[in-house]
């Protein structure tokens, strides 16, 4: 097992700038640790992408030679709203369970009050020995090598909060999502989950169907659908076990924007349909909007149009500051004809080209159009209110 002692922290630090290939071609060592340490160089540019840089970057890990740990570890915008959720008193002994430790970044930001009490259990030896270096300093934070369905069998605490990750990857090392193929099989394990804490957290894959998660999660108080950058990063249920759930509050976070509902609500609205219009906004729902699909709730809640009921994009007289996506003012509006087409073409415009429920995918209409590179501007293929397609024009707000 490697020693990650003063001579592998200075040679990592000697070797920063140099390329991780010539590393290996010309690093070869009797020294234990220079595989390590050479991992630890290329994931540390992994790792700058990943984590950038927060006001609370003390929490971070600072070793990190497995790939797949990077890869698999919490951002810490969302590691800080799972604290969030946590609901964690302050200056209190809130004991924590985390049951797939990896990295820590989740165990870091959930134990940062030195108050709060966190297990962590990590099966793989390579993995927690790295948690354990990492956590060195953290008194309150205990990092176990082991079994965590074993432990959690076995031990007779109780804790307010178990916190787990189940592993989306199958032997073989290949991805899977559904909630019964990832390791360990939350819908089976749940029950003891329950009678061993008060509340349970589970993060789980954002390819999962919220509907179906909910059905395989029944005892779900709260489900968040978590967005980051554009793109949805994770489904997480909140159980509490002290409190039934009838009806589960579904919130989606994006960005730091969110959006509650029940999709008993959006069963019971209504959505107003209407053409767009020049010089209206347009309102593009954020991937985890799109996720969770409170379709109808857009219109309700914002006083905004569908263009289609099957294109989720909505006009709006006003410029919303809290809406889950982005915000864009219509400059222009074409019908989709040849004519446009050639028009188009003609004028070698640079600017992203996206498309929804359209008679073509976003390339074929950025080919047909002769857009090579992006812009600021945008152009979007939509079905309308009329059943026709047309190409709108948008600046970005």
């Amino acid at each position: 097992m490697t020693e990650y002692n003063d001579d592998f922290w200075k040679w990592v630090a000697d070797h920063r700038k140099i390329d991780t290939h010539k590393l290996r071609l010309n690093h070869r060592t009797d020294e234990p640790w220079i595989d390590d340490a050479i991992a630890q160089i290329e994931n540390e540019r992994r790792a700058k992408n990943k984590f950038g840089t927060i006001v609370e970057s003390h929490l971070l890990p600072t070793l990190f030679p497995i790939e797949l740990s990077i890869e698999q570890s919490t951002t810490p915008r969302i590691a800080m709203l799972h604290r969030q959720i946590a609901n964690i008193p302050p200056g209190t002994q809130f004991r924590i369970l985390e049951m797939t430790c990896g990295l820590g970044v989740d165990a870091s930001f959930l134990a940062s009050d030195p108050s709060t009490r966190l297990t962590a259990i990590e099966l793989n030896q390579k993995i927690a020995t790295v948690a354990q270096y990492n956590f060195k300093d953290r008194e309150n934070i205990e990092v176990i090598n082991g079994d965590s369905i074993d432990y959690l069998k076995n031990s007779t605490d109780h804790f307010n909060l178990i916190f787990i990750d189940p592993a989306r990857r199958d032997n073989s090392g290949g991805r899977v999502y559904n909630l019964h193929d990832c390791t360990p099989d939350v819908t089976q394990l749940l029950p003891l989950m329950m009678s061993k804490s008060d509340a349970i957290m589970i993060k789980m894959s954002p390819m999962l169907d919220v509907t179906q998660t909910l059905r395989d999660l029944p005892a779900t108080n709260e489900l968040y659908i978590v967005g980051e950058r554009g793109e949805c990063r994770e489904l997480l249920a909140l159980v509490n076990s002290q409190k039934s759930a009838s009806i589960p509050l579904i919130t989606i976070w994006s960005d730091g924007v969110t959006f509650s509902f029940t999709q008993q609500e959006e069963a019971e609205s209504e959505a107003t349909i209407a053409m767009p219009r020049t010089s209206d906004y347009l309102l593009e729902p954020s991937a985890a909007m799109m996720k969770a699909a409170p379709f109808k709730l857009i219109c309700q809640r914002y006083g905004a149009k569908m263009i289609h009921p099957n294109t989720h994009v909505y006009t709006i007289g006003h410029c919303p500051d809290d809406f889950p996506g982005k915000t864009y003012l219509i400059d222009e509006i074409l019908p989709y004809s040849s004519s446009n087409i050639k028009r188009i073409k003609k004028m070698k415009l640079n600017c992203e080209v996206a498309v929804r429920n359209f008679t073509i995918g976003a390339e074929e209409l950025r080919n047909r159009l002769g857009i090579n590179k992006s812009g600021e501007k945008r152009i979007l293929g939509i079905t309308a209110a009329d059943n026709k397609p047309y190409m709108l024009f948008l600046s970005q707000i």
